[in-house]
């Protein structure tokens, strides 16, 4: 069991000595809530996010586009398409928890608009709100790598 967790070790290492040289490698690890092992996952995932067209690319990509369904009279509850990369769906759900987690010491929009939706909701399921909330983060990240800036959460305050 040891030498597996080693192993396991030695490919993460191993995958973040290969991300650090890409410019998108630095531009994650300053959105609070996303460490070294996070954002290479990411890039891993979803590759150069440049590709994307804009962030509604990525989200179809992932599969957390919403599904709408009508017949009639009859109009549906959205939901996700899941039809996208589940890993990087995966990623990214657990990236709003740490988000959340992180904003105690280091604030961040995303954060605010996850525990916002929480207070305003009548049920007790966070998961649409932690589906919006990975919304908003795809669409940080696509523009944070598409104009090349670091995150900063004073800057978020002034929209």
């Amino acid at each position: 069991m040891q030498r597996l967790y080693e192993q396991r070790q030695a490919v993460l290492d191993e995958m973040v000595e290969l991300a650090q040289p890409l410019p998108e490698y630095d531009i994650l690890l300053s959105i609070p809530g996303i460490a070294e092992t996070t954002a290479t996952s990411i890039i891993g995932e979803l590759g150069d996010i440049r590709r994307f067209q804009s962030a509604n690319q990525i989200n179809a990509f992932i599969g957390i586009d919403l599904r709408h369904y009508e017949s009639g009279n009859f109009l549906a509850k959205e939901h996700i398409t899941k039809r996208g990369n589940p890993y990087a769906r995966k990623i990214l759900f657990k990236c709003i928890h740490n988000i959340a987690s992180a904003s105690h010491t280091n604030p961040c929009h995303i954060a605010d608009f996850y525990e916002k939706r929480k207070r305003q909701s009548q049920t007790t399921s966070t998961k649409p709100h932690t589906i919006a909330s990975i919304h908003r983060l795809i669409r940080t990240m696509y523009y944070l790598i598409t104009h090349n800036k670091l995150y900063d959460y004073t800057s978020t305050q002034n929209r």
